[in-house]
C-alpha cells in the first residue's frame, strides 16, 4: 500500500487516461451501447406504457376534506375537517403523528409546485377498497398502504363514521 502512494505522490501511476494511454475503445463502445439501450428502452417504455407505474381510477366511496391547523397555542397542531371544521386529531409539539407529517410533506408539495393551498385535501376510500389522500391542487395521490396498516389506520380513524339509515343501509 504504501508502494501505491509513492507512485501517486511522484506521479508515475496516473489514474485518468492520457494521450500515449487513452481509454480503450472497446470500454467506450461498451459505455456507448449501454446509454444507448437505456434510452431506447426508457422511449420503448413511454411509447407502450410496458414498465411505467401507474394508479388505476377508481370511484371514491366515501371521503373527508382535511386542513392541517399548525401555529395554535401551546405549539398544537391539529388536522380539522375542512367543512365542519371538527377537530378529527391533535398533537402536541414532540408527538410525531404520520397524519400530520403526510399532510405536511404534501403542503410542501403545495409551496414547491407554486399552487395557492386552498384547496382541502381529500382523504378518499377507493372501491377496491385503498385508502389514499389526494391533493386537487397538484393532483398527487398518495396510497396509505404504502406505508403500512399501523399507518393506514392513522388515516382511516379520520373518515367519517358511516350514517345508518332506518333500513339499516350504509350512507
Amino acid at each position: 500500500m504504501k508502494s501505491l502512494a509513492a507512485a501517486i505522490r511522484n506521479g508515475s501511476f496516473k489514474v485518468y487516461p492520457t494521450p500515449e494511454q487513452p481509454i480503450p475503445w472497446p470500454i467506450l463502445a461498451a459505455a456507448g451501447t449501454l446509454a444507448a439501450a437505456a434510452v431506447l428502452m426508457i422511449a420503448g417504455g413511454r411509447a407502450t406504457g410496458v414498465g411505467l407505474a401507474d394508479t388505476p381510477v377508481v370511484a371514491t366511496v366515501a371521503h373527508r376534506d382535511l386542513r392541517l391547523a399548525e401555529g395554535m397555542p401551546g405549539g398544537v397542531v391539529a388536522v380539522i375537517d375542512a367543512q365542519s371544521k371538527q377537530e378529527l386529531l391533535s398533537l402536541a409539539p414532540g408527538e410525531g403523528g404520520f397524519a400530520v407529517e403526510a399532510l405536511r410533506n404534501l403542503e410542501r408539495d403545495r409551496i414547491r409546485k407554486g399552487t395557492s393551498g386552498e384547496a382541502p385535501f381529500v382523504l378518499a376510500l377507493k372501491a377496491d377498497g385503498r385508502l389514499v389522500v389526494e391533493d386537487p391542487e397538484t393532483s398527487q395521490q398518495v396510497e396509505l398502504r404504502a406505508f403500512g396498516e399501523k399507518q393506514a389506520r392513522a388515516f382511516a380513524a379520520l373518515m367519517p363514521k358511516p350514517v345508518l339509515e332506518v333500513g339499516g343501509n350504509a350512507k
